[in-house]
């Protein structure tokens, strides 16, 4: 019975190491479910040939698996987005299903797996079977669901719709505001607004967890569809109100223009647009209002007008319409606007430099450095020019000299130590390293409580370094150490002044400090880089021998125990099961919706459960183990992280807390996948769980702002030129992202060709797949034969602190499951 929402406690974690304890007593090794089908054992305690493969496992066939396994891995490879394999193995269990629970559950897997890889005859020849020919089963509903979903494809909407309604009735009251939304958009497909909207309105009336307003929308654009203007209008009004997004509140104004035109209200509809056009100028839709007004030759400002058409890059109109204004105004006249003027130019500027004309846009922000002081963008229109200069035009001097420029002018201004720090970023990145340093040198003098003052003493001491200036780089970094009590900034101030005693053969002072890096910040970059240093290791030096298996049942008690007499709970609290978790509905929906492979709908339900019990340590242990089991990963290791927040342990503490605790939040997930990447590929394995980790923190459908997806974050141009590449998936789209196998595979395969172009440089090869090749060419090129120095010259911080994060992971994972001798 596949819809029961206890699921087996830690099975898809542990991949069948609990079984771990018990066979390595008697010399054998964990069992793992062979990709052909049978039992093989592989050891779980490896030794590795050389730093960067892992060798390939012993297949040792000793039995066919039971159905009942069958139908497990297939629901294993299903989440793995491996449809292959989960094919076969559906396949497989119903071939020998001696039983019909089990033949339906087959056939429900085989249904989903046709569904999502597009054949929708053999989809619904499976999914009704399951319907006629198991009237008593329990995989009915979810039959029902997907074959709704099915016929939706096949844009059979009348059939799409019936199965839908026959879910609600076999499942009814688990998730029924969320197929009420999908059986509105499937009204709305077919033009009924106002079946949708009663769909919409059920939908919000039903409970479910997570933001509503992207159903709020759907309900409102439903009454608009239907005509109810009225009613429409104020639901546009209440979104407004709760949006938080310059986006939605610009959508908003648009639609509730479109709704007053509709009833022929024109002028509460012009003054809908120009609310956008006025106030939420970077949204496109509020481009669209402005169409609207420009077309019914309604009269709008042109520093508005403008303004609007550059951000949806009309830039031809955005400076005839700055162009205008400048025109109709006298800027000598005592009564002239200077904000109004000053703002024409200063967005005039950024319309002529993005089409090219970079000279003539610097010329429109001289005219507001040099006439208009008292104009709120004034900065902006110096840092503006110095950006161009350098990054446009390639006229590194000129760019520090604006930056310098503006110190000495106004020395007093809450930007200038930043002012100051960038012009020593723009004389390194032109290769005049003396210069940067005295500049950056300035700033602790000049401005020493600057939040600037110790990066910028520090980066001097770096410059001073590649220069072979070794005793000053020693000294800045001293001064540095000064600046600073974060933990971290002292960790790198005294690695480096490690560094420098090396370079110089100080090798008593090089330890000393090295020694007093690694004490300053136990778990962080800089203090484990140091720990490395000591003993001559590269990054990412791998153990000889690991073990991803250890005894469950004894470890969970332990942490059990501990929670217990940490938190003062009562001794016959049962924390080994959800418990008291079943009786909440957000754990029945979530679950329901991840047996569906809703997982974003599932995971918002967990996370409202998650946010609930943030300060309940016995509920937040038992959904983080439940969570865990399911395959929601990412929820599951914030939750159990949160329980060590609560007494008070910060991340190095964290490492003395049971070992459950950092077994789960340091897992070895989707091993069946990364472990034979890498080693096809030629990485250790714990090298790769970090770098998921990293990543998606093992959530295989991450979505971020940036539009990468899935579990190594690939972005849908990247992920088809990999496909392409590859020759798979068939028929690969952006969706196939969100397949951990599929992510997986072009993560590696990416990474490696990074690693290899950059001749197994790991740093360099994290720094192409978080900031780009071009960039890490160029950072490599700065610091070919040292990581540490290249990790410094890296001037992207978001690729940094990524390569810095994973450096933090591995050293954890090291830890962990490091078993050589």
């Amino acid at each position: 019975m596949r819809f029961i929402v206890k699921p087996l406690l830690l099975l898809s974690f542990l991949g069948g190491l609990s079984l771990a304890c018990s066979l390595s007593a008697i010399g054998l090794a964990s069992p793992n479910v062979s990709p052909t089908g049978g039992i093989f054992l592989t050891a779980t305690s490896v030794v590795l040939p050389s730093p960067l493969q892992t060798p390939a496992p012993v297949e040792i066939l000793i039995s066919t698996p039971l159905p009942g396994v069958r139908i497990a891995s297939g629901d294993r490879q299903l989440l793995n987005g491996d449809w292959d394999t989960a094919l076969q193995e559906f396949q497989n269990a119903l071939n020998t299903a001696p039983d019909n629970e089990t033949r339906a559950a087959a056939l429900l897997g085989l249904g989903h797996i046709y569904y999502l890889t597009g054949n929708y005859p053999e989809a619904l020849r499976a999914l009704r079977s399951v319907i006629d020919d198991f009237p008593d089963s329990p995989e009915r509903p979810n039959a029902f669901f997907f074959l709704a979903q099915t016929y939706t494809l096949l844009q059979r909407y009348a059939e799409a719709s019936e199965a839908y309604q026959n879910y609600l009735d076999l499942r009814p009251g688990v998730i029924d505001s969320y197929v009420r939304e999908m059986h509105g958009d499937l009204l709305t497909v077919v033009g009924d607004s106002a079946g949708a909207a009663g769909d919409y309105q059920a939908a919000l009336q039903d409970p479910r967890s997570g933001d509503l307003i992207g159903l709020k929308i759907k309900l409102s654009q439903a009454y608009a569809g239907s005509g109810d203007y009225a009613t429409a209008l104020v639901m546009y009004q209440d979104i407004f109100n709760q949006a938080q997004e310059d986006y939605t509140k610009a959508q908003m104004r648009l639609r509730t223009g479109q709704a007053y035109m509709a009833l022929g209200q024109t002028d509460q509809a012009y003054a809908a647009y120009l609310d956008a056009v006025e106030n939420y100028p970077t949204a496109y839709d509020s481009y669209t209002a402005l169409v609207e007004l420009v077309n019914a030759d309604y009269p709008v400002n042109d520093i508005d007008r403008g303004i609007v058409d550059y951000y949806a890059g009309k830039y031809g109109l955005a400076f005839a319409a700055f162009d205008h204004f400048m025109q109709s105004v006298d800027p000598a006249s005592p009564q002239a606007d200077i904000n109004a003027i000053g703002t024409a130019r200063y967005y005039r500027g950024l319309a002529l430099r993005a089409r090219g004309e970079n000279q003539a846009a610097i010329d429109e922000w001289n005219i507001i450095i040099q006439n208009y002081p008292q104009y709120d963008r004034w900065v902006d229109a110096w840092e503006q020019k110095g950006y161009t200069l350098w990054a446009f035009m390639d006229d590194y001097a000129q760019s520090v000299e604006t930056f310098l420029e503006f110190v000495k002018t106004a020395p007093q201004h809450s930007l200038a130590a930043q002012f100051l720090s960038d012009a020593a970023r723009v004389a390194e990145r032109d290769g005049n390293l003396a210069r940067a340093a005295e500049i950056w040198e300035r700033v602790p003098q000049e401005y020493p409580i600057s939040e600037h003052a110790y990066r910028s003493i520090f980066l001097a001491a770096i410059c001073r370094y590649r220069l072979g200036e070794y005793s000053s780089a020693n000294a800045d970094m001293q001064r540095a150490l000064s600046l600073t009590t974060d933990v971290r900034d002292r960790a790198a101030a005294l690695l480096w002044m490690g560094k420098g005693h090396q370079a110089v053969g100080n090798m008593v002072e090089a330890r000393t400090a090295l020694e007093q890096a690694i004490a300053a910040d136990p778990t962080g970059y800089y203090s484990e880089r140091a720990r490395e240093l000591l003993i001559g290791n590269a990054p990412f030096t791998p153990p000889l021998a690991y073990d991803l298996g250890f005894d469950v049942q004894a470890e969970r008690l332990g942490a059990e125990l501990w929670l217990k007499s940490t938190f003062g709970l009562p001794e016959d609290t049962v924390l080994s099961e959800p418990g008291p978790l079943y009786d909440d509905a957000r754990l029945q929906r979530g679950a329901e919706l991840w047996n569906l492979g809703l997982y974003n709908e599932a995971n918002d339900e967990f996370t409202a459960m998650r946010l609930e019990y943030q300060n309940d340590p016995a509920n937040l242990y038992r959904l983080a183990n439940y969570l865990f089991d399911l395959g929601d990963y990412r929820t599951a290791i914030q939750a159990i992280r949160q329980v060590l927040t609560l007494n008070g342990m910060d991340d190095a503490a964290t490492l003395s807390a049971p070992a459950l605790f950092n077994r789960l939040r340091f897992g070895a997930y989707y091993k069946d996948i990364l472990t034979p990447l890498a080693q096809q590929y030629g990485f250790h394995p714990l090298f790769l769980f970090s770098v998921v980790r990293q990543e998606s923190l093992f959530e295989g459908f991450a979505y971020s702002q940036a539009g990468a997806r899935g579990l190594m974050q690939i972005i849908p141009t990247t992920g088809q030129s990999l496909a392409d590449k590859l020759g798979w998936p068939p028929n690969y789209t952006a969706d196939d992202l969100y397949r951990p196998k599929v992510s997986a595979v072009f993560g590696v395969d990416y990474l490696a060709s990074q690693r290899d172009l950059f001749n197994g440089d790991l740093y360099a090869a994290l720094a192409a797949y978080n900031g780009g090749p071009g960039n890490a060419s160029v950072w490599k090129s700065l610091a070919p034969n040292d990581p540490d120095l290249l990790l410094e010259v890296i001037r992207f911080e978001e690729s940094r602190k990524y390569i810095m994060g994973i450096y933090e992971i591995f050293s954890i994972y090291q830890q962990l499951y490091n078993r050589t001798p």
